[in-house]
């Protein structure tokens, strides 16, 4: 297959392809971050809330 034959076989296989919809992938994309912050956030704050109580208990044990 010569490389001028290449080209227009190209073309034929992209034209039965859909166009991606690139906002909704963007959006997609933004959703899954979001998602990962709160999850990062949520994941802090209870990190944070457990150590203040063991740090009660232990305050309180020691007393």
């Amino acid at each position: 297959m010569r490389r001028e034959e290449v080209r227009p076989l190209l073309l034929q296989a992209v034209d039965d392809l859909e166009d991606p919809d690139l906002a909704d992938t963007a959006w997609a994309a933004g959703l899954a971050v979001r998602r990962r912050r709160r999850r990062a956030v949520l994941i802090g704050v209870l990190a944070v809330i457990v150590v203040l109580v063991v740090a009660s208990i232990v305050v309180g044990a020691t007393n």
